[in-house]
């Protein structure tokens, strides 16, 4: 019976840190002290990609992974945080959450 009363509050707890995206829900006031603190002229990798202002705030450049055809561009798990990785040029990610070419009408 403890163990179902403790559960119950961490899984409430957890619901209540989720917002409707579902993504984690940060204090309000999180990127406040974001501002000036970027990596300058930062360089990715050669299987990251450069994403102008894709840090979690918004403020800073970010490096993600490269996603080709096929592989997964959302996070599976509801409440998983940002997604961090981007589709190749050419490719966009689908309503499956894949990266599928891009289909011109």
């Amino acid at each position: 019976m403890r163990s179902l009363i403790l559960t119950t509050i961490v899984l409430f707890a957890v619901y209540q840190a989720v917002d409707a995206d579902g993504l984690i829900a940060f204090h309000p006031n999180f990127c406040n002290d974001s501002p000036g603190k970027c990596t300058e002229n930062l360089v990715c990798s050669d299987s990251e990609i450069l994403v102008p202002k894709g840090s979690l705030c918004g403020y800073c450049d970010d490096c993600y992974r490269k996603l080709n055809e096929g592989e997964a561009c959302r996070s599976r798990f509801f409440g998983g945080g940002p997604f961090r990785g981007k589709c190749v040029d050419g490719l966009e990610c689908n309503a499956e959450g894949k990266c599928s070419k891009v289909l011109l009408i």
